[in-house]
Order: structure tokens, then sequence, then C-alpha cells
């Protein structure tokens, strides 16, 4: 830990003479000496000067500065009573400014996973910029959490959705640069073709199945004969493997529908090949 005397750090007998050397809008260069919660302190010649950590870059949430490191700053404001602040995003224009030019809606980039929520993806691309990638844009499979997709600090291509520059807001999905498994798929699946899938979700009014990713199908509690008393979750579980057949195809609707019967104790559930 690095212990600084604030006082000497800004003590300067011959500050008002020193900043008559200098003027808003100057560029200097400097050296952090100490970082706090809100700011640094950047050594420029015999000066210390402050650096506010919302001055460091245009991201919501910059990185601090380590001590020591050399940086090249614009003067922003000078005072006798607050000294000297500055500014390193200011020696750059804010990319917010010419987003619209720079980036359009339905292009294709190359980002970097910054952070992972449980509503989706924060990444970053150029420079003072970030977006968001909705856990429903995530991925054409669904009940998955994101966490489960993508990892922080991994590269990934997606697609623009939106572009919010007041709110300084891009919108963006993975899901819509991968293949889209819906396509051709009643050259892979034919009703009354028989199939052995595991259950991924259960709800009151049935089971949905994973034919594949992406691809999901219903087997409706009515296929079941089950009683409006019977409560589904007392018969299957998620994860359990049952033998089903295709009921119906409906492609333009992205439906599926499932027949099939209640396991008995004597079922084996876990038949590995389709039929």
């Amino acid at each position: 830990m690095v212990t600084l005397d604030l006082n000497k750090l800004v003590e300067d007998t011959n500050l008002y003479e020193k900043m008559v050397e200098l003027h808003v809008g100057q560029i200097v260069k400097g050296v952090v000496a100490c970082n706090f919660k809100e700011f640094s302190f950047v050594k420029v010649a015999t000066l210390s000067c402050i650096l506010p950590s919302s001055e460091i870059s245009f991201d919501k949430k910059p990185k601090c500065l380590k001590v020591g490191t050399e940086i090249e700053a614009v003067v922003i404001k000078m005072s006798e009573e607050h000294g000297i602040m500055l500014s390193i995003k200011r020696l750059k224009g804010d990319p917010w400014q010419t987003i619209e030019e720079d980036y359009k809606i339905g292009q294709r980039v190359s980002v970097k996973v910054k952070n992972i929520a449980s509503y989706g993806v924060f990444v970053e691309f150029g420079a003072g910029l970030s977006g968001l990638v909705h856990r429903n844009d995530l991925t054409i499979q669904k009940h998955v959490e994101p966490k489960d997709v993508v990892s922080v600090g991994q590269m990934i291509e997606v697609q623009i959705l939106s572009i919010d520059k007041e709110r300084k807001r891009i919108s963006l999905s993975l899901k819509d640069c991968m293949e889209d498994p819906w396509e051709h798929v009643e050259e892979r699946y034919h009703i009354d073709q028989k199939l052995s899938r595991k259950i991924i979700n259960l709800l009151d009014y049935g089971a949905f199945f994973e034919l594949e990713a992406g691809v999901e199908a219903l087997l409706h509690r009515s296929e079941l004969g089950l009683t409006k008393a019977d409560k589904l979750k007392n018969y299957l579980s998620v994860g359990d493997v049952l033998e089903v057949e295709i009921a119906t195809l409906d492609v333009e609707n992205r439906k599926i529908s499932l027949k099939g019967n209640l396991p008995t104790k004597s079922d084996d559930n876990t038949i590995e090949s389709d039929e």
C-alpha cells in the first residue's frame, strides 16, 4: 500500500506563478502519482494536477490508471482554489457523436464480452463504446443462462439491432449471426417420426423437449391421459428422456407438437438412438 500526504501533493508556494505557464486546452504530459475513488493525482513537471475518474475515458466505468503510468492529457479547468484539472478522454472526440455515421443497424461487428448479468451480456467495441446483448438475443436456444453461452473476455460477432444516440445505448444480437435451425427443418423431421428426447422445461400444460439446438417441441398434457386434478410434475421431471412421436409440424409458426405416453416403472428412459 502506498501512503502519501495529500497536503504535500497539492501544496506549492509558487502554484499561481506556475499556473500562468499553462492554459485551458493545453496538452500536457505527466505521471500518475496516486489514485483515489473519484480521481487521481497526476504530476506534471512540479505541479500536482487532478484527473477525475470520469475524464479518463468515455466508458461508463473507466478503468483506474496504475501509479507510475505516463499519460498525455488536456487542461480543462484552472483555479487557485481547485488547482489544475486534466482530461484524457477529451483529447479524442466523443465516439457517440459520430455513432450513427460509424455504425449502421444490421451491421455485424466483432466485440469483446465485458460483463455478464442475468438479463444479458455487456460488450465493448471501439473506443468508449459499449452495448448490450439481451438474453433473448443471445442464442436460438431457450431456457439457457447467459453465463452458459459466453464468457468474460471472449470475442464474439454480433449484429446491431438499434442505436440510441441520446441515451447512449446500443442493442445487439448474437443469435442473428447464427444459422437458423428452423431452416429446412421439414427435411429432418416428419409426422409420426419416433424420437427419444430429453425434457428441458415442464409447465402445467405440458412438457417441452429439445429436438436439437433451437428447435423445441411440446407434449401437451392432454396426450398423456391426465385429469385436471393431476399435476404433471408428479409424473415427469426436467431431464427425463422419453420416446415420443411427432404429431404436427408447423414450420411457418415454428411449432411442433408431440404425442406419447407416461413412462411406466419398467420403461427405460435412456434410449440412445432414434427410430
